[in-house]
């Protein structure tokens, strides 16, 4: 596809305010991308990296300035999902090529009867890949997918269940490994993504996980559900919590 083709495919009627300009303010005022970022963009396989691989793709068409995007899935086994394959020919039509890693990550987390959150464990060691072949390809940032709800959540999470304020920041850099981690969507609300993964009819894929039918996130179900319960009295309530969580971040 030509780059004019690539971002009408993208650029889907209706969405300037609820997704690009949300996005686009979020990575402007916290300086997400500059001239010459090698930006590896983890692909999961879910609405929220496919969103988030779009919208960086829609700025490094429409930017004054270059930058390169490198998609990577991690599959958690040494098998690949014949679904990947989905995502590798969506990604490649819009012009990008998917790497996609195998991993022995099941044997390691899911075979452990220690394990207490093997969802936590999966995705610390899925992040270790990711640092690793950042690397190797001399990327300098790492771009996630977690939006505006994903930010709340966990703040509320971490001050109900574990007694501290910590939060998810649009950036923040990585003391160990000297990566800087950014979050491009996180002021677009969890909505908006499912409006437009659907309206792009973008290429969801399911993996099977062994513990994808058991509730190890009750946690966070619970906590979703608070914040909408909360909202049906007050509908700014989540923009509040939003802005009283940076007002936080600002005074520590």
């Amino acid at each position: 596809m030509e780059k004019r083709e690539i971002l009408k495919e993208i650029e889907i009627k209706g969405f300037n305010k609820t997704l690009w300009n949300k996005a686009g303010k979020a990575m402007h005022r916290y300086n997400m991308i500059n001239p010459g970022d090698k930006i590896v963009v983890g692909i999961s396989g879910g609405k929220d990296s496919l969103v988030m691989l779009n919208t960086l793709i829609r700025v490094k068409l429409i930017a004054g300035f270059d930058f390169e995007i490198i998609p990577i899935f991690i599959s958690k086994t040494e098998k690949i999902s014949l679904e990947v394959e989905k995502i590798k020919k969506y990604i490649s039509e819009i012009g990008l090529k998917l790497i996609v890693k195998s991993t022995t990550i099941d044997k390691i987390v899911f075979e452990d009867k220690k394990v207490k959150n093997p969802c936590f464990l999966c995705s610390r060691i899925r992040r270790g890949v990711l640092y690793t072949m950042m690397k190797e390809l001399g990327a300098n940032k790492l771009a996630l997918g977690h939006h505006l709800d994903d930010i709340i959540e966990t703040f509320f999470m971490n001050m109900f269940y574990q007694g501290n304020m910590n939060q998810m920041k649009p950036i923040y850099r990585s003391e160990q490994y000297g990566y800087e981690i950014i979050r491009p969507l996180s002021f677009v609300e969890e909505d908006t993504i499912i409006k437009y993964a659907r309206k792009a009819k973008l290429p969801i894929i399911n993996i099977d996980c062994k513990f994808s039918s058991v509730k190890l996130d009750s946690k966070r179900v619970e906590t979703k559900e608070l914040i909408k319960n909360l909202e049906k009295k007050n509908p700014n309530i989540r923009r509040n919590m939003y802005s009283a969580i940076f007002n936080i971040s600002k005074e520590e």
